[in-house]
């Protein structure tokens, strides 16, 4: 069974290598229309927004774009859905989004897809698979990320729950309602509170074993932070009185934590960005090697030193001298 998974990673590796541009391109295209389709179907307050032209030709754009552009498109249609129900808490969605990125957006490239992926996930109950895999590839400067994400996916909860209960309500016209309405949703919600929790706790755990000298760190780490994750639930379900459906959770948890895995699995091999450590044995020595991105080497960093035949100097064969010095340990021991 494993050896037919080897074999397909080594093709999509390859594959992946030969046409890195092409299919990252394709990829982000992918990933951009999937976000703005479950936008629009779960913010479905405009018929504009929502039309298959318009997603199909911002995916293109964001497929041809830098990374940024992406992470903007996704802010652009979240708040041109809200804007439907309230301009002001469009705006003040947006602020809260730039402030958080002109604050934390220069500690990690990526974070960008952490922030979005949680509230995009959530919507196919599948977000908690996101602190484990995050913890494998990132370091705890992602946490801030983390939260923002988490704080995206209440706010489209409860931007869904104040168009439900307005609809039968009659129209003040104080503009104020829905951000008072939103903000009083966050801070009553202990479920908001115990989610930042479980996922900040659950990405520290299985970042710690994942950068410990363990065997099979990387599966111990979705192992554990999976198991710790559904405890502070389950925990926060029986003390806070939260009403979950356990069988739910339980089953979104398992889909997740096998997400997870799969992810590991594939990913790990096509991951050029970060130092990778390697540690094998013989009879006699243990070998450690790191092996370094080029891009993070400074070129006045790398020293080679290159050994010619004909050069001037002592050379000699590894081979020979190994095997006299061992004819010579001999002779010494049965002259002892």
């Amino acid at each position: 069974m494993m050896m037919p998974l080897l074999i397909l990673k080594s093709k999509i590796k390859n594959f992946y290598e030969k046409n890195y541009r092409i299919v990252r391109c394709i990829l982000k295209m992918i990933f951009s229309f999937l976000a703005f389709y479950i936008i629009t179907g779960e913010l479905d307050y405009s018929d504009t927004f929502g039309q298959f032209w318009l997603l199909l030709m911002g995916a293109v754009v964001c497929g041809l774009t830098p990374d940024v552009v992406t992470a903007c498109g996704i802010l652009f249609f979240m708040c041109a859905e809200i804007a439907q129900v309230s301009v002001l808490l469009a705006v003040a969605i947006l602020v809260i989004v730039i402030i958080y990125f002109l604050i934390f957006g220069r500690l990690a490239g990526r974070q960008s897809y952490l922030v979005f992926s949680i509230p995009l996930l959530s919507v196919l109950h599948l977000e908690y698979a996101v602190p484990a895999v995050a913890a494998l590839f990132a370091s705890p400067a992602m946490i801030p990320a983390l939260i923002m994400g988490i704080l995206l996916q209440f706010i489209i909860k409860g931007v869904s729950n104040y168009v439900a209960a307005a609809a039968g309500a009659a129209d003040t016209g104080n503009v104020l309602v829905p951000l008072r309405y939103l903000f009083d949703y966050l801070l009553k919600n202990p479920l908001f509170i115990v989610t930042v929790l479980a996922f900040c706790l659950t990405f520290l755990c299985a970042y710690v074993i994942r950068k410990g000298k363990f065997k099979h760190g990387f599966q111990i780490a979705i192992l554990v932070g999976t198991l710790i994750l559904m405890t502070i639930e389950l925990l926060s379900n029986i003390i806070l009185e939260l009403n979950m459906n356990l069988l739910l959770l339980t089953m979104r948890v398992i889909v997740s934590m096998v997400i997870a895995y799969v992810i590991q699995f594939f990913y790990i091999t096509l991951d050029y960005h970060g130092t990778r450590k390697l540690q094998f044995e013989d009879d006699e020595y243990y070998y450690y090697v790191t092996a370094v991105p080029k891009f993070k080497v400074a070129v006045v960093d790398k020293t080679v030193t290159r050994i010619a035949p004909g050069e001037e100097g002592e050379t000699f064969d590894l081979k020979e001298e190994l095997e006299k010095a061992l004819e010579e340990e001999k002779m010494e021991a049965k002259s002892d």
